[in-house]
């Protein structure tokens, strides 16, 4: 039997770069598909195509990474960019949108990392901190670090009752790397994890297990500390695919 298929969906070299083989080439973190695989998943890249629906996609695998990346488009969530945003990129948050309204409708597993947890809130109906540092003057943690990558560097909590808290427990150090955070939290998560200065560093879906969204950055911690949830990400994705198959 083969392993479990998780579409990772691809960020875009916008830079114009002079070797042509890499003009808006689609690529994918290579620690995030080491630790999916490392899970036991069949990790594949997934950029958005301007020849099919996202919902084109989604018999060809069995679970959905939404990894980092640029910051979503306010429009997703009904407000215009403010002066202090970052970049972003529409074809992409219009692809990943549409493949996480195809993930929900056919019961696939998805995981959101990062950009990722904030585009799943925004498609679900929440709303996101543009700059939190020029939004919300109540943070007062470094959530844009300036250690090292992998160097955990605030604590979360995280919420007893949560899915999150049975693989991680009651809390512990992440890495962070981000400006942008869920302001209003979508009516179909809940939060599972947040910082000492109370912005929401985890979600999950409510009505089932399918939905798990991360702030930080797992696949660039140590595995020992991570590997757990990747791993029950990938358990995830075996079940639903032993129940469609039978």
């Amino acid at each position: 039997m083969r392993k479990p298929i998780a579409a990772v969906t691809a960020d875009i070299l916008l830079a114009d770069l002079k070797p042509m083989n890499q003009k808006m080439a689609a690529y994918a973190p290579r620690p995030l598909l080491d630790a999916l695989g490392r899970a036991g998943l069949m990790p594949i890249v997934l950029p958005y195509n301007d020849y099919m629906k996202p919902e084109d996609f989604i018999n060809t695998f069995d679970a959905l990474v939404l990894p980092g990346g640029l910051n979503p488009t306010p429009r997703l969530y009904g407000e215009e960019p403010l002066w202090c945003i970052g970049p972003t990129f529409l074809k992409r948050d219009l692809f990943e949108a549409g493949l996480i309204k195809a993930c929900i409708s056919r019961g696939k597993p998805i995981l959101g990392i990062c950009r990722g947890m904030q585009i799943l809130n925004a498609v679900l109906g929440g709303t996101l901190w543009q700059d939190m540092t020029k939004q919300n003057p109540k943070l007062y943690i470094q959530h844009m670090q300036k250690a090292p990558e992998n160097i955990p560097t605030h604590y979360i909590e995280i919420e007893k009752e949560s899915r999150l808290h049975k693989v991680l427990g009651d809390g512990l150090y992440v890495n962070s790397y981000h400006k942008e955070g869920i302001k209003k939290l979508s009516p179909l998560l809940r939060e599972t994890a947040h910082s000492a200065d109370g912005l929401i560093e985890g979600v999950e879906s409510i009505e089932n297990e399918l939905i798990c969204g991360v702030q930080w950055h797992p696949e660039l911690m140590e595995p020992e500390l991570m590997d757990p949830l990747f791993k029950a990400f990938a358990e995830k994705a075996s079940r639903e695919r032993l129940a469609v198959s039978r």
